[in-house]
């Protein structure tokens, strides 16, 4: 399950990126660094995976 806050990918490969929020049209809204510059766009729900970050 998605959240706020989570480190999520999309699930044909991209860099990682922050879920911010969920839009009105049920979309989660992301944002990642593309070099240095702050990229933003949202994705439904199928096309992301959440990744697993290991604790040490």
């Amino acid at each position: 399950m998605i959240k706020e806050g989570d480190v999520v990918k999309l699930k044909s490969g991209s860099p990682a990126m922050t879920v911010k929020f969920k839009t009105t049209m049920d979309l989660w809204c992301c944002s990642w660094f593309a070099k240095e510059e702050l990229k933003e766009a949202s994705f439904a729900d199928e096309q992301l995976v959440v990744e697993r970050i290991e604790s040490k």
